[in-house]
């Protein structure tokens, strides 16, 4: 059995807004949170650092892992940051490399309030953070759990 890709992802809120990743891949048009793939000794932290400014060009600090999401394919641990510096969109990562055959990849801020009409995935976790969010702003609630379709 293949053993399953470790993601880490970031949710940063800035003036009600979400930062996210327009994306359209093959006939999907799609929103993600940020992040990506775990390197090899990287902390989860690290990467989210990593991957943030790769993609965005924004320094963050992740404050607290607030959700794990895991499907066959891979685990993925979600964290608020806090946009700490830097311009957004300035991002130079892999994926804005001209040769790349990923589709299209743009850096949006969204607005919190139109989460429920936005294919943003994975949608158990828009919908997760939406409920969160309306309940207890950026104090989400610590490491929920959602695995197979469940909450645990």
């Amino acid at each position: 059995m293949n053993e399953k890709r470790i993601r880490v992802r970031a949710i940063i809120v800035k003036d009600e807004k979400l930062v996210s990743m327009y994306r359209e891949k093959q006939d999907r048009i799609f929103y993600t949170f940020p992040g990506g793939g775990m390197e090899q000794n990287e902390t989860e932290e690290e990467c989210v650092k990593r991957e943030v400014f790769e993609e965005f060009g924004i320094v963050v600090e992740p404050l607290k892992k607030v959700y794990t999401y895991e499907n066959q394919n891979s685990i993925e641990h979600f964290y608020v940051a806090k946009w700490v510096s830097g311009e957004f969109g300035s991002g130079t990562g892999e994926e804005f490399q001209d040769n790349r055959n990923n589709g299209l990849y743009i850096p949006k801020l969204i607005d919190i309030a139109k989460i429920p009409t936005l294919p943003l995935m994975p949608p158990e976790i828009s919908q997760l953070f939406y409920n969160d969010y309306q309940a207890n702003g950026t104090n989400l609630r610590n490491n929920v759990k959602f695995v197979s379709g469940e909450i645990k």
